[in-house]
């Protein structure tokens, strides 16, 4: 596993972490709060505690994310959501657990096969109270990579506004996946910059 250097939290509201959980699993949590600036940035900070509190708690990660969404709602009072891709990784079984709300669906990437998408979820998480989630749960295998985004790097533009997009993403990602994750990182990272300076 690898993320980008860069804070956890960041001056736009995005959040990119992972949590121990009991029995040795661990919790891969992004996260990205509607609107920009100061607001937002000052509100992830409460939404992580908040996690981390709850998430020992809930053996699934649906239910987490509905008990979750209330918390939300309660803290925001209606007035920003937030998306977030929570997923329980099981090391012992190989299997990664996960529920997704309203987040860019992360991409499972596999040699030869089309990338696929976690989108099994639910809505976005503080405008609806009492909201319903799914989970669902894959089983991974040696070579897999998992790619965990948000809309900063799919939506990044280019001088002619074109959008970089998931699907050139996925495809940056199938050409290099010989590459270990600190090079895979950087290779996405030089990807969407040289895409975004291309000239007219």
């Amino acid at each position: 596993m690898r993320r980008p250097n860069v804070p956890s939290q960041d001056s736009v509201g995005r959040l990119l972490g992972f949590i121990q959980l009991p029995a040795g699993e661990i919790a891969l949590v992004i996260a990205d709060v509607s609107g920009k600036g100061v607001a937002a940035a000052l509100l992830m900070p409460s939404i992580e505690v908040a996690l981390r509190m709850d998430a020992p708690r809930f053996p699934s990660t649906n239910d987490l994310l509905r008990a979750f969404n209330n918390v939300v709602c309660q803290i925001t009072g209606g007035h920003r959501f937030i998306s977030m891709f929570y997923g329980k990784l099981c090391p012992q079984s190989c299997s990664l657990e996960y529920t997704n709300a309203g987040h860019n669906p992360p991409l499972l990437i596999r040699a030869g096969l089309d990338p696929s998408p976690l989108d099994k979820g639910g809505p976005v998480l503080g405008l609806l109270p009492d909201s319903e989630y799914e989970s669902a749960r894959i089983d991974l295998r040696q070579g897999d990579v998992l790619i965990l985004y948000t809309d900063g790097a799919v939506e990044a533009e280019n001088p002619a506004g074109e959008q970089y997009s998931a699907e050139r993403l996925s495809k940056t990602v199938s050409l290099h996946l010989h590459q270990s994750a600190s090079q895979l990182v950087e290779t996405i990272y030089t990807s969407v910059s040289n895409f975004v300076k291309q000239p007219l």
